[in-house]
């Protein structure tokens, strides 16, 4: 739980003084539970037929039941039970079902319509009845009891995770991630498990409390740890033929057994109201990465070495069609026959209204074009390799060592439970093996080479404004020293004097580096000031390409010709000095 729904948290209960003597009465249970063997040295299972059936006295002070045992004792060692049941049962719940949730929410497909099938199939069947046939067919036990919990629990964790995987699985920040080359089972802990921390918390609580119902009830019907052991539920079944003249024998077990269902259900609320609807920030050090293995069958030249070809990217008559028959837009293509180059240092400008394709390109130079849309013709050659041959751990491999993105909302790209300093530590320690003590020289290396304090390494996103986000997207993207950047609208999203300062940094980084930049965005006044080249797409066709003072002063095509003639100044030079 991080620090702030901490601080939630306990503000929340200060003020809820039901919540205080709950909590007062849980902590008391719980030590006398975990304290038994210290309180008395009496046994829970032994018999004195002498003193059967004494009501509470100074001696006995839950009295004694028909086989003379002391209630009070058999009351502390039965929680034992109880509550070490539920808390396993817990933990395997939570394992299974946020495990099962995750993989079923972030991968989908296949393997999504597996597991909610699975999923509906075992929450067809009533849960207690479940449990009951589960527990029989092992023949009860305490091991039993706790598969038998388990085995009918995880299925609503799943559910529940799953739904929240699928939406953090679209945040700008997976994203990024996938387009840094972060492995998946990184992307899975490090960037959706911390953003649900909350939800998993909340469903922790408010369960706890029905897995010791669950537990109780099993125990009650003869299916939990065998006799003359105690448990909280076992009491209950073994003193409903004397309620009558002894309700102690009922009244003790059943009172703890609300008590904690109760706190749990109570406390569940409160963690509740303390993480909905705000991001869960993680602890500082959770992030701590190994080195990445290396991959063996890529080797990409670096744009900087004299031996790379003169092309960075090479993408020639490239054509994107949807391929999957279930969809609606079956044999649609989404681009048709492109051509595109971006040479060694060179920048480049990608122009196009929404829906002309540029952001499908952007993808493809990335590996990360995905069903239902398909590389049905053309040739995508990265720094003189087919890359269309690569496989997906070949361009993670590659995607933010040698090409790296800058995406258009700083915001989204970046993980809000992580710190920024780790966020760029990751992207090292993905590619490269450096000692810890490089890994930290680069990292301020880079935070001042993007023009930002040494602070933000110890920042959460949420702390910093719009453009030092930007620059840390930045930073991340460019900490490998990458050969080919590409920056899809990486200004958007900013205002006017910010976006000025985005442009020239990229430029300056552009020439120290020497990079290509591959500039995808709608906005000819912010290309121009970036670009050599330019290339006008529209409805999946490039219509135009060419030197950009030759573009935007002589176009060819009438659509290039309408959006100079819309662009505000419409003269080169007045763009340049925008």
């Amino acid at each position: 739980m991080s620090d702030r729904v901490l601080r939630r948290f306990s503000g929340s209960l200060r003020r809820d003084p039901v919540g205080i003597l709950l909590l007062a009465i849980v902590i008391i249970i719980a030590a006398a539970v975990m304290a038994a063997p210290l309180i008395s040295s009496l046994s829970p299972v032994a018999t004195d037929f002498k003193q059967v059936l004494l009501p509470p006295n100074a001696v006995n002070w839950l009295g004694t039941d028909d086989f003379g045992r002391d209630v009070f004792i058999r009351l502390l060692y039965g929680g034992r039970t109880s509550l070490m049941v539920a808390a396993i049962a817990v933990v395997i719940v939570m394992s299974i079902g946020v495990t099962v949730g995750v993989v079923a929410g972030y991968f989908g497909g296949v393997v999504d319509l597996v597991v909610t099938k699975v999923i509906d199939v075992l929450l067809a069947f009533p849960r207690l009845v479940l449990a009951i046939a589960v527990a029989a067919l092992m023949g009860g036990g305490m091991v039993p009891l706790v598969i038998a919990i388990s085995v009918v629990a995880w299925p609503a964790y799943a559910r529940i995770i799953r739904g929240f995987t699928l939406q953090v699985s679209q945040e700008g920040y997976v994203s990024a991630a996938r387009c840094l080359g972060t492995p998946t089972w990184r992307i899975l802990t490090g960037h959706i498990a911390l953003n649900l921390i909350g939800p998993i918390l909340v469903l922790a609580m408010l369960d706890i409390g029905n897995l010791i119902l669950a537990v109780s009830a099993l125990s009650f019907l003869g299916l939990g740890v065998p006799p003359p052991a105690p448990e909280w539920g076992a009491m209950l079944n073994e003193g409903r033929g004397s309620m009558e003249i002894a309700p102690w024998l009922v009244l003790a077990p059943g009172l703890a057994i609300f008590v904690v269902v109760l706190a749990a259900n109570y406390f569940g609320d409160i963690v509740r109201d303390s993480v909905e609807g705000r991001p869960v920030h993680g602890p500082r050090n959770w992030l701590r990465l190994p080195s990445r293995k290396r991959y063996k069958s890529v080797a990409v030249a670096s744009g900087n070495s004299a031996a790379s070809p003169a092309s960075a990217l090479d993408l020639q008559g490239l054509c994107i069609e949807v391929t999957d028959r279930r969809s609606p837009f079956f044999g649609k293509r989404i681009l048709n026959d492109v051509s595109l180059n971006v040479g060694r240092g060179e920048s480049v400008g990608l122009i196009g209204e929404s829906g002309s394709g540029k952001s499908t390109l952007a993808a493809l130079a990335l590996g990360l074009t995905r069903p239902p849309l398909a590389l049905t013709a053309g040739r995508a050659r990265l720094f003189g390799q087919d890359a269309a041959q690569w496989s997906w751990d070949d361009w993670q491999q590659v995607r933010g060592r040698t090409v790296s993105l800058v995406n258009q909302d700083p915001l989204s790209a970046l993980n809000p439970v992580l710190r920024v300093g780790d966020q760029i530590r990751e992207v090292m320690l993905t590619h490269l093996d450096m000692p810890r003590a490089a890994v930290e020289d680069r990292l301020r290396e880079v935070l001042d080479e993007v023009h930002l304090p040494e602070r933000v390494i110890r920042q959460f996103p949420h702390e910093l404004s719009g453009g030092m986000r930007q620059r840390a997207v930045i930073a991340m993207a460019i900490v490998n020293k990458p050969a080919l950047l590409i920056a899809d609208e990486p200004t958007t999203a900013l205002d006017v004097s910010t976006q000025i300062r985005i442009l020239d940094l990229l430029r300056d980084l552009q020439d120290r580096y020497g990079l290509a930049l591959l500039f995808v965005s709608h906005d000819l006044r912010v290309v121009a000031r970036v670009a050599d080249r330019v290339v006008i797409m529209r409805s999946g066709e490039v219509v135009e390409s060419g030197p950009t003072a030759k573009v935007f002063t002589a176009a060819t095509h009438p659509y290039t010709r309408e959006l100079v003639t819309a662009m505000p100044g419409r003269r080169l030079q007045t763009v340049k000095a925008a």
